[in-house]
């Protein structure tokens, strides 16, 4: 049975929204309501209009029903540029109405030009703004908005669209959009007030210390000065192994954040395991491990802890598209020996696997024959290799649905096989359409303690559109909601420079090194809230004691400089 097709034309513009000068006006084709067959159907109701019915959700697909329209868009729309539609809708039923939005290409293989964004819609006729910002440079005639519904059982009505386009980092901070925020944002709220309590309670730790000389004698009535240098707890951020080689000014203040504020971090791509494919050459090997070696010794002179990111990822990469299942196999199982080997205790802990669930399904796992088991059999040489922890890392996991319930049967599954899981890496990328809040996060992280006694933020960044307010705060409280619970060692942002970062709109540091409002409530939390820092005089034992957060230690004093571990 073919899926519904219908056609409706926009009605003349009636908006009550300021729309702001210097706009391009994008020519509209008309609108297309599009429902897979036995996901529900789309009728019109005269007057221009069409209704929308969902009566079988697919979390993973919402494109089985949707709302597009085609623009007639300029030769090219640049890069950074604004893209701002306007869609008159409402809801037609009590429950819960949304529609995702985004630009793309309107044709196979419907590659997205823009992020997207959740559309909350009302019981009252609105004209929603959905502001988004080109990615990339766009050249086609075959421009396409794109309103995703088939994600949630609903029903809506809309009658029109009207979009515009606006030249490349235009100021978009008053353009119209929708306001976001989240529960437990304010100043005063319950669940940050026992936060604080827990941290104080449970993260600080009674630490003694007994100083000496270098002839290992006791350090007696001496005053010395210590200041928290590293936490032991895991606040970091991915890197690239280049960028903390790299000899130019960049680089200087690269490395000068990292050695300031991070305890651990985790390499972006370089353990990944398409750097390790067996037809480079020598020299290319050569380079990458002396790159590596570089990069591993650095952070280790500077007590930076380093995870291993990750052995196997359950999508089947583009290198190894044609190959056999034990061509594949052969790949990981070689790939994740030979980096494990190199690496050895250099990493505190492996992701073994990397999006067990995500993206409709794992089609290693569940499309190809022969190698369902393919993950299994990478956790059996881990094992065989080492006994550093090893994790499952995913997304989504704060967001109910299939991904997070999925991620829980995946983890019971391995847990249930015996297979030697220490724990979940959470990786946490957030957009501004969808904010969970703290209360909702802890609840989250209760849930999966019961199969991951040992969790990790490992990959933490937001999106939003000209609110670095609502970013900073989402940023600190996540932080705030990660401390306090104890099944977390670690929080890690994924990039934080905007010169490198997969997500330049969501870094920490602007190009210029100047901070963002996020970056500061990092910096805030991590070294001012809860830090350490206090002079004392040790005893007659060379011993001094006090309360304060474990993690290394600077201790100076006279003729005394020195790092020192407190657990």
């Amino acid at each position: 049975m073919k899926p519904f097709l219908f056609l409706l034309f926009c009605l003349p513009p009636v908006w009550a929204i300021d729309i702001p000068a210097a706009g391009t006006v994008l020519e509209l084709k008309g609108l297309t309501t599009h429902v897979f067959a036995g996901h529900g159907r789309a009728q019109s109701t005269g007057e221009g209009k069409q209704q929308i019915h969902v009566t079988r959700a697919d979390t993973s697909r919402p494109f089985v029903a949707q709302c597009s329209v085609t623009a007639t868009a300029p030769k090219k729309i640049a890069k950074n540029s604004p893209l701002l539609a306007l869609v008159r809708c409402r809801s037609i039923s009590p429950k819960r109405t949304a529609f995702i939005a985004k630009w793309q290409l309107g044709a196979a293989p419907y590659n997205a030009y823009t992020g997207s964004m959740e559309v909350p819609i009302n019981t009252e006729w609105q004209d929603l703004p959905v502001l988004l910002m080109a990615q990339e440079d766009i050249a086609t005639d075959r421009l396409q908005l794109a309103m995703l519904c088939g994600q949630q059982e609903q029903d809506w009505e809309v009658a029109s669209v009207h979009a515009w386009v606006y030249p490349p980092n235009t100021d978009v901070s008053q353009f119209p959009r929708i306001r976001r925020s989240y529960e437990g944002r304010e100043t005063d709220a319950p669940w940050r007030v026992e936060a604080m309590k827990r941290i104080e309670e449970t993260r600080k730790k009674d630490c003694v210390l007994t100083l000496r000389d270098p002839r290992g004698e006791p350090l007696r009535q001496r005053e010395v000065t210590l200041s928290l240098r590293r936490h032991a707890f895991g606040f970091g951020s991915a890197v690239p192994a280049s960028r903390l080689l790299d000899p130019s000014a960049d680089g200087e203040e690269f490395r000068r954040i990292v050695d300031r504020y991070f305890s651990m971090v985790v390499f972006e791509n370089d353990l990944k395991d398409y750097g390790w494919a067996p037809q480079l050459s020598e020299a290319q090997k050569q380079k990458r491990n002396q790159q590596l070696d570089k990069a591993l010794t650095w952070l280790s002179d500077r007590k930076i802890a380093v995870r291993g990111h990750y052995l196997m990822q359950t999508a089947r990469p583009h290198n190894l598209e044609g190959k056999s299942a034990e061509q594949v196999r052969g790949h990981f199982l070689e790939s994740a020996k030979e980096r494990m080997n190199f690496v050895g205790n250099r990493v505190c802990e492996w992701d073994v696997i990397n999006h067990p669930v995500a993206w409709a399904g794992a089609d290693l796992l569940t499309t190809h024959q022969g190698l369902e088991r393919i993950d299994r059999e990478v956790f059996d040489l881990a094992r065989q290799l080492s006994p550093l922890p090893f994790f499952i890392n995913e997304d989504q996991i704060f967001r109910p649905g299939a991904q997070s319930d999925g991620t829980l049967k995946y983890l019971q599954s391995l847990k249930t096989e015996g297979y030697p899981v220490a724990g979940l890496g959470n990786q946490a990328h957030f957009d501004e359409s969808y904010l969970p809040s703290p209360m909702e996060m802890l609840a989250t992280t209760d849930r999966f303690a019961t199969v991951a006694p040992k969790q990790i933020i490992t990959e933490f960044d937001v999106v939003t559109t000209a609110d670095e307010a609502l970013a900073a705060d989402f940023t600190r409280d996540a932080m705030i909601a990660t401390f306090s619970h104890p099944a977390y060692h670690g929080f890690m942002l994924w990039g934080f420079w905007e010169g490198s970062h997969w997500k330049p709109q969501a870094a920490s540091w602007n190009r210029d090194w100047t901070i963002r409002k996020r970056g500061q409530a990092f910096v805030d939390l991590v070294n001012r809230q809860w830090h350490t820092e206090l002079t004392l005089t040790t005893d007659k034992n060379g011993k001094i004691s006090w309360r304060g957060f474990p993690g290394w230690y600077e201790v100076k004093g006279q003729d005394i400089q020195q790092w020192q571990e407190v657990k």
